[in-house]
């Protein structure tokens, strides 16, 4: 009897021990649709010319416990650095995200995601005024990211640019 007794109480505090480190590391239910961005490196360029062949790097990951989902994006070529972090708008009640660049800009907005693709959309403060943008990331069958970006011109939505990442070396040595 007693050692069932001991048997159960290590199971539950194994159990409890298990519970809280995944509670670090899962971001919270509202927020639990970019699990699978993160983890990831990622590796980009512009897939339309005559954009510079400059390389965009951007990572996912959890801040907070939890609660924020952290996007970093770098360019190192043009020293361009961005934070975006998405929290649950507890009085809005959806996900919103603020946005930071070393260069002085910055935007807000509200993220969505449906069938594994990510919507921004926002309005960002450059030095020109402000620019109403919608931004895609979605996930392809081969393993690729592609970043889609609009601006606003009226009632019309135009294309910026489009991005393709892919895993960086060192995540896909790890995915193989």
């Amino acid at each position: 009897m007693m050692r069932t007794s001991w048997r159960t109480v290590l199971i539950i505090l194994l159990s409890v021990a298990v519970v809280v480190q995944a509670s670090d590391e899962c971001p919270i239910e509202p927020l639990a649709g970019f699990f699978p961005f993160l983890g990831t490196d990622w590796i980009g360029h512009f897939t339309s010319s005559p954009a510079p062949p400059f390389e965009h790097a951007i990572t996912w990951d959890l801040a907070l416990s939890g609660q924020v989902v952290r996007w970093l994006k770098t360019v190192d070529e043009i020293g361009f650095e961005m934070e975006t972090h998405f929290y649950w708008d507890r009085i809005r009640e959806t996900v919103a995200f603020v946005q930071l660049c070393n260069n002085g800009a910055h935007g807000t907005g509200t993220a969505a995601i449906m069938d594994g693709t990510l919507t921004l959309v926002g309005v960002a403060m450059q030095s020109s005024g402000a620019v109403e943008f919608r931004q895609t990331f979605e996930r392809s069958e081969d393993g690729t990211l592609v970043d889609r970006y609009y601006t606003r011109a009226g009632s019309t939505w135009l294309p910026e640019h489009v991005i393709l990442y892919v895993p960086s070396s060192d995540d896909a040595d790890q995915q193989t």
